[in-house]
């Protein structure tokens, strides 16, 4: 019976387990290819985003640079042991660093160079040696301004001279044109992927004239004029920048016409504007004209001068950079005066331009305009600078006391 019982069960167990179904195993191939099966978006890669390229030109713009007896005099003792006849280059010896570090650097050049067969000649009436301008050149000067009321000292022969001396020089001169037709072809230089456009125009020249028959092309101040040239060469060029003649010598203030002619060049879309002529320093500012705005410098006083009072000798560089991003239009930026002194000794000797922040007080006290019984001390020269400069246009030696 028990032999028949266990039988039972494994009978039993044996038919249960024959009733269970096995799990198929999966395939990895058709798991894959089954078109139900989930699947992962991927987004295409993204391209960089390209900034855009920035184009910067540096400018530095220094003041009047005109040459009296007492700085021919100099440059000829300069030159004694040399094959010089002068030698202008040491008064440049401390500005010449600052002029180097710039991409292009301006000067108004207020005296003629009619070189061979011209008599040297000074106040009223000038004529200086060509190596003034080698020195000029030396110092690291390539735009070379001519428009001013004494480049007709000379006559037209004069003029056309020194037309012919600085054209032998690698600079870019402007100003002064041989013809209309070489006043009308605005001069633009590219730099740095900046296109500039250069104007130059004056008040006058002293009451004289060229001869009628003459070609010879002065740009004289005209409204109509410098409407004219200015939207030309907006349309030719990223950037404008007017040099000018204007205004009172002798003073600090800035007179209405000049405001007028700024306003003019701005409303046309000039973008700087080197203004010169007063021999003392005049005020920096910007012209606001809807979205846009002009920097205006109404005049950056003598660079280099023997003339009798201490603000005469106080001159100084304007210097800002021209930036363009893309093909954004261009900006002016990082805006400096950069004020200089120059000096000489009582016997017009040791001609130099100095800067003021390295200038002492020593110095100023035996500057040769005591020649005339004028003296000068260091804090009065600061003086003319803070009161007449914006702060936000000095540097940082001087921003403490403004």
């Amino acid at each position: 019976m028990r032999k028949l019982l266990l039988l039972l069960c494994c009978t039993l167990l044996l038919l249960a387990s024959c009733g269970e179904t096995e799990t198929p195993p999966v395939s990895l191939e058709s798991s894959a290819s089954d078109s139900s099966a989930p699947t992962i978006a991927t987004e295409p890669p993204v391209a960089p985003v390209e900034e855009p390229k920035e184009h910067r030109v540096s400018f530095i713009a220094a003041g009047d640079n005109m040459v009296y007896y007492g700085n021919v005099r100099d440059a000829q003792k300069n030159a004694e042991g040399t094959a010089l006849k002068y030698d202008f280059r040491p008064s440049y010896t401390d500005i010449k660093p600052i002029v180097e570090d710039h991409d292009l650097a301006y000067i108004n050049q207020e005296t003629l160079m009619c070189g061979d067969g011209y008599d040297l000649s000074y106040y009223p009436r000038f004529n200086s040696p060509t190596e003034l301008g080698d020195a000029v050149v030396d110092a690291g000067f390539d735009i070379i301004g001519m428009a001013n009321n004494h480049m007709l000292d000379r006559g037209e022969s004069g003029l056309l001279a020194t037309l012919d001396y600085w054209e032998s020089q690698p600079v870019t001169r402007i100003g002064a044109y041989r013809s209309r037709a070489d006043f009308d072809a605005i001069t633009v230089l590219e730099k740095n992927g900046i296109k500039i456009a250069l104007l130059a125009f004056t008040y006058g020249t002293n009451g004289l004239t060229l001869p009628a028959s003459s070609e010879v092309y002065i740009p004289y101040i005209d409204e109509a004029v410098i409407r004219e040239k200015v939207t030309e060469a907006e349309a030719l060029a990223d950037v404008t920048v007017v040099s000018i003649h204007w205004g009172y010598e002798n003073t600090f203030r800035v007179n209405e016409q000049q405001r007028e002619i700024a306003k003019l060049i701005s409303d046309c879309g000039g973008d700087v504007i080197l203004g010169h002529h007063p021999h003392v320093i005049q005020p920096i500012e910007w012209i606001e004209n809807g979205d846009r705005r002009t920097l205006c410098i109404y005049a950056r006083g003598n660079f280099m001068a023997e003339m009798a009072s201490d603000y005469n000798m106080l001159g100084g560089m304007l210097s800002f950079d021209l930036v363009k991003l893309g093909n954004e239009a261009v900006v002016v930026e990082n805006a400096l005066f950069i004020p200089t002194v120059f000096d000489f000794n009582k016997n017009f000797y040791n001609n130099h331009i100095y800067l003021l922040e390295d200038y002492t007080e020593e110095q100023a006290k035996n500057h040769g305009i005591s020649y005339y019984g004028n003296h000068t001390t260091r804090a009065a020269l600061c003086g003319y600078v803070t009161q007449n400069i914006p702060a936000e246009f000095l540097p940082a030696f001087l921003k403490e006391d403004s």
